[in-house]
């Protein structure tokens, strides 16, 4: 889901863990603490990384080849000349060790283990979303065959002009049928902003607060310790509540359509709130799935509605998403929109629309990624959150829902960047998408593929960012 198992560097789902006040201490006179660049070299992908360790509980990692993306590290792991990472956003670690002063030899495992070297220091610059040279047809067809993945597509729109729509491959490898403007893209973690400008609109409509807590709606058999848990700390990642519920239970939640979600929710929802905490409430940010789906039935529990039911009323219709649907796009049995498609090595494997089929997160996980739209509706939404239109929420709101409440580079749905625009990407682990508003440009961009290899995800990253060139260059 997203920015829930992938290898691009926001999303994007391991547990984390604790670190003592005895391991803070001797962190803190660690060679290991500072900065590390290296290489992350995926087949003929390389990715270049920046990590930064800052202290025994602060970590993040920058990926300089898809715009700078950064990612917190959910847990930091310091005992000697050994370093432990785990990035829960993404479903990866790392674990190195020093072999010299200014070397730190490991491995990054999302999946699969990759052997990296790091090296002390910047020793690559970071690369400005501007020198990005603007998107083609040629272009993204380039990078659709040098990724492998069956289709790309990436969107752009700046205020006052068109949208530019651009789209190349097929709706699966097993068939010829052309990847179209007007398709479905599935877009994973990035619907988690779409579910906190609900909570928002609800918020404007006196139905919630802010700060309704979790022990409101559900008072009984959870751990004490998410009790003041509110919505502020659910949509920023910081409640506390682990990344996700364990496998084994997992698999007991529809993966098919339900006509109404609220039950499977609601007992997913209780599973997670029964869970040990990672940390202290507001302590940390910990990228965490369930905390959107508790909001999710917190939100069902008071309105009464299923969370699909008020995002179409609340978000999709008033912005006029018609697109906008859950789970995978198309219909059961036919090739109408893009199919997913699972990877292993080089070989990609449609996953088909029916039932029975995996082909997406169980249904439960809708308010924390499962919701599918075209690109031209993509782009309507993020312009939404550039332009800020009044008479969709108030200039309060809007602030919310862009600043972090607790300080880092998370806000609600989004992750802050240090040039002021808004990011997110998201995945299912058979598709994967990235988007930016730019409110000082003036330009949201979109961009997405129809598998989730690393090398579909730098590709995505590629285009994103010529895409929002392609865009600027037009005004």
């Amino acid at each position: 889901m997203s920015i829930s198992r992938r290898l691009h560097l926001k999303s994007l789902l391991a547990s984390a863990g604790l670190i003592g006040c005895s391991g803070a201490s001797r962190a803190a006179e660690s060679d290991l603490i500072g900065k590390w660049s290296g290489t992350l070299n995926i087949g003929a992908t390389s990715l270049r990384l920046r990590f930064i360790i800052s202290d025994a509980k602060t970590a993040r990692v920058i990926s300089l080849d898809q715009g700078n993306a950064e990612i917190s590290a959910s847990s930091v792991r310091i005992e000697g000349a050994k370093l432990g990472l785990t990035f829960s956003a993404i479903g990866a670690r790392f674990e190195g060790e020093l072999t010299d002063k200014d070397t730190l030899t490991g491995t990054f495992t999302q999946g699969a283990a990759i052997p990296l070297t790091l090296k002390r220091g910047e020793a690559m610059a970071e690369v400005p979303p501007v020198a990005a040279k603007p998107l083609t047809l040629t272009l993204l067809q380039s990078l659709r065959a040098e990724a492998g993945t069956p289709a790309l597509g990436a969107a752009a729109q700046v205020q006052g002009k068109a949208p530019l729509i651009i789209v190349n491959g097929a709706r699966s490898v097993e068939d010829e049928i052309a990847v179209q403007p007007t398709d479905q893209w599935h877009w994973g973690s990035i619907t988690k902003s779409m579910t906190a400008t609900l909570v928002a609109r609800l918020v404007e409509a006196g139905k919630v607060s802010w700060d309704t807590r979790v022990a409101s709606v559900f008072p009984k058999d959870i751990n004490p310790a998410y009790a003041d848990a509110t919505f502020r700390h659910l949509l920023s990642h910081r409640a506390g509540l682990q990344p996700n519920i364990d496998m084994f239970h997992l698999m007991a939640y529809s993966r098919d359509p339900l006509l109404d979600a609220r039950e499977e929710r609601r007992r997913y929802a209780l599973t997670a709130l029964k869970q040990k905490p990672v940390g202290a409430l507001a302590e940390k940010m910990v990228y965490s799935n369930n905390g959107y789906i508790v909001a999710g039935a917190m939100l069902e529990d008071i309105t009464g509605q299923p969370w699909e039911t008020l995002i179409r009323a609340h978000v999709f219709d008033p912005l006029g998403l018609s697109s906008a649907g859950f789970g995978a796009p198309g219909r059961a049995g036919m090739i109408d929109q893009p199919l997913g498609h699972a990877v292993s090595g080089k070989v990609r494997k449609p996953a088909p629309v029916g039932p029975k089929i995996v082909n997406d997160n169980p249904v439960a996980l809708g308010p924390a990624g499962r919701v599918h739209m075209s690109l031209a509706d993509m782009l309507t939404y993020l312009s939404a959150h550039r332009d800020q239109p009044q008479a969709f929420l108030k200039a309060a709101s809007w602030h919310t829902l862009h600043t972090p409440p607790y300080g880092g580079d998370y806000a609600m749905g989004w992750v802050v960047r240090k040039d002021g625009s808004l990011w997110h990407n998201g995945s299912n682990t058979v598709w994967y998408g990235e988007v930016m508003v730019d409110p000082k440009a003036g330009v949201v961009c979109a961009s997405a593929g129809n598998d989730a290899a690393p090398e579909t995800q730098k590709a995505v990253s590629i285009a994103l960012m010529s895409v929002r060139a392609a865009g600027l260059s037009t005004t």
